[in-house]
């Protein structure tokens, strides 16, 4: 729970192996409301292809 953005709600996903916590979403307050029905995703927790080419892993607090 964020005072200004309101309360998030992680996702996880099984593709046989568990990902957890792989996006989140908010149920915003007036601070977040441009973010509602938005989802975001940790993406040092998943592959990633843009435009056909990969896209390197970051290495942040959460991979």
């Amino acid at each position: 729970m964020c005072a200004y953005k309101g309360r998030a709600s992680y996702w996880s996903m099984t593709d046989g192996n568990a990902l957890v916590d792989v996006a989140w979403t908010w149920e915003p307050l007036a601070d977040a409301v441009p973010v509602k029905d938005m989802a975001a995703f940790f993406t040092e927790r998943l592959d990633l292809t843009l435009d056909e080419v990969a896209v390197p892993r970051p290495i942040t607090p959460w991979s």
